[in-house]
């Protein structure tokens, strides 16, 4: 009887024993669900770490060759030059040399700081540097291990950082895209985070999509892409250092004036929404397909909306916020007029909605769906 009642007791309290074991697990999968990382910003910052990681390279190898370019010189003699070895075929050079400073003797392994890259014609360095030849090295007066055979930029330098030039300004753009999306989304500054000028009987509000600053470097990134697809086409991965200097001249030149060209149409007010206190008029910025100004009586601007856009996508929807003046003329039907293009997130439109309603003294109607 006693043995029953212990079995039973045991029975009893089984359930008990999983619900100590299983009760926690499944808090921590519901905290790993709750906080799980998003899978494109993992992907994004790998991407990033790639591309960072790329563009150390170039930079680093590209700084160390125009250094070298200062360096003492001496005569070795080349004991070993060949192909070199990467995973899948010959990549590279790897060459091996001989020569005496200051009465020490060294050996050298290096033909540029950046034997490894792909885009040089790998198989002229070793037919013209043969074993037992004596070629000139360039060492480092305060280092003499430090040397190389090939001293100085290339054209092919200047190429590789005109690819990498657009990669990074859009990785660059994309990042601060998601900050500041997040940023907006919370809502909390004041009008959205919209930039508001005050001047003497005028009130600016700036709504244009990229600041000058931005339509540069887009502008510097489209030029980058543009010229080296061009230069690959012309003339190959082996261009002439006078070509590659001339078009990276070019390349900046465009970014220089893309910024300049959005700058001037900032200062104009060619974006912004101004408000006039004198003759109580709001001038709109061209958007929602205007193409031009339109000067609207404050009167005429009945409430502040805000409407949503849908995105349809393989991923999923996606959408947007527009904010919006509901104007109504006298004889004529209600309008609504889109102060941007692209859209904001829900957070910085609904807080500059009821910004620019107090402003105005009008209500902020609720959302629309285009």
């Amino acid at each position: 009887m006693k043995l029953r009642q212990e079995a039973v007791r045991a029975q009893m309290r089984l359930p008990w024993r999983f619900a100590f074991v299983i009760g926690p697990a499944w808090r921590h999968i519901a905290l790993m669900r709750k906080f799980a990382f998003p899978y494109p910003l993992l992907l994004l910052a790998i991407w990033t770490g790639m591309l960072l990681s790329g563009d150390y390279v170039v930079l680093d190898t590209s700084i160390r060759q125009i250094r070298a370019g200062g360096f003492d010189t001496t005569v070795g003699e080349i004991f070993k030059s060949e192909m070199g070895h990467g995973l899948v075929s010959r990549r590279g050079v790897e060459i091996g040399y001989r020569y005496t400073v200051n009465g020490m003797d060294y050996t050298g392994r290096r033909y540029r700081y950046d034997d490894r890259n792909g885009a040089f014609d790998y198989s002229a360095v070793t037919n013209a540097l043969r074993r037992g030849s004596r070629q000139t090295v360039h060492y480092q007066a305060a280092n003499p291990a430090d040397s190389v055979l090939a001293p100085g930029l290339v054209g092919c330098d200047l190429l590789l950082a005109l690819f990498a030039l657009p990669l990074t300004i859009v990785t660059c753009a994309i990042w601060i895209g998601v900050i500041r999306s997040w940023r907006d989304g919370r809502g909390q500054a004041r009008a959205g985070g919209v930039r508001i000028l005050q001047y003497e009987g005028e009130t600016r509000v700036r709504l244009a999509d990229f600041s000058a600053l931005a339509a540069g470097f887009f502008g510097l990134a489209a030029a980058a892409f543009a010229a080296a697809m061009l230069v690959v086409f012309a003339v190959g991965f082996k261009p002439s250092l006078g070509l590659m200097s001339a078009v990276m001249i070019l390349v900046a030149g465009a970014g220089v004036a893309a910024f300049l060209w959005t700058a001037q149409r900032h200062f104009s007010g060619c974006y912004d929404l101004r408000s006039h206190e004198a003759s109580q008029t709001l001038l709109v910025p061209p958007a929602g397909g205007r193409k031009e100004l339109l000067l609207v009586p404050r009167r005429e601007i009945v409430a502040v909306a805000m409407h949503r856009r849908v995105f349809n996508s393989p991923s999923g929807q996606y959408f947007s916020y527009v904010p919006a003046l509901d104007r109504v003329a006298p004889g004529s039907e209600a309008q609504s007029l889109d102060l941007v293009d692209w859209g904001w997130k829900e957070g910085k439109a609904r807080a500059f909605g009821g910004w620019l309603s107090r402003e105005l003294g009008v209500p902020f109607k609720g959302m629309d769906e285009d």
